[in-house]
């Protein structure tokens, strides 16, 4: 079964999703792997590339991640999309990038591509389309270290503002208390959001209370109780003046 995708995903990954004629004619390919191939170009739109994991694509196709992972396959080897795999300083998958291998996605972006804390090429490419390679964190702040892509995510779901006080709150805490951790990016996600979202709150708060506090304004009064003032004060003066003459008698 298919799964049915939000108006606020539609917005996120974009809205049309495309096969081209060469994609849709191709009698080797099955009818899901096309709709495979414009499921990624739909999550293309945007950088030009789909970095989601077989399970997301699964789900949204109603199969599961091993017969993605043979679509994939099937499309990598007719020339329809380059895969490119980034794998951490243990040789470990962090991040897998599926460029659709046609003229639009072509023309803004090159590929196989070189990032600027690639190492090298750690593994020659073993099948048509496909290419491995090694990339180290980058430095944030003082103490927090992020991938590339790590921190464009963040940048996406978070926006540039917050992420800068995420990292400055992460780098802050690390230096205070002597801690590593094995993922600066998890660590993030996890706990930092919440604090850096709290202590906006909190500073939102008090700005409030204080505008609230120095806010005076001018209060209305009935017509009938500034009449009743205005008659008190004159028969205080009236008082007064009398006062005033018994003195000199």
């Amino acid at each position: 079964m298919i799964a049915v995708v939000k108006d606020e995903e539609i917005q996120r990954i974009g809205y049309y999703a495309v096969i081209p004629a060469t994609v849709l004619f191709n009698e080797r390919l099955k009818p899901n792997e096309k709709l495979l191939y414009a499921l990624i170009t739909a999550l293309s739109n945007k950088e030009g590339y789909c970095y989601a994991s077989n399970k997301y694509l699964g789900e949204k196709l109603g199969v599961d991640p091993v017969t993605v992972s043979r679509w994939i396959t099937d499309l990598r080897r007719n020339n329809y999309v380059f895969v490119d795999i980034m794998r951490n300083e243990k040789k470990e998958i962090i991040c897998r990038r599926i460029f659709p291998n046609d003229v639009p996605y072509r023309l803004n972006n090159q590929y196989p591509y070189i990032l600027k804390n690639q190492e090298g090429i750690d593994e020659k490419v073993k099948d048509n389309n496909i290419n491995t390679h090694t990339v180290r964190k980058e430095k944030f702040n003082e103490n927090v270290f992020l991938y590339d892509y790590e921190y464009k995510k963040l940048l996406e779901e978070y926006g540039e503002n917050k992420t800068k006080k995420c990292i400055e709150e992460l780098s802050l805490y690390k230096k205070s208390k002597g801690v590593e951790y094995e993922s600066d990016y998890a660590t993030i996600k996890r706990w930092v959001i919440i604090r850096v979202e709290e202590l906006e709150a909190r500073k939102d708060k008090k700005a409030t209370k204080k505008k609230s506090f120095n806010n005076y304004e001018q209060r209305e009064y009935l017509k009938e109780f500034l009449d009743s003032l205005y008659e008190n004060n004159n028969f205080t003066s009236a008082n007064t003046e009398e006062d005033e003459m018994d003195l000199d008698m």
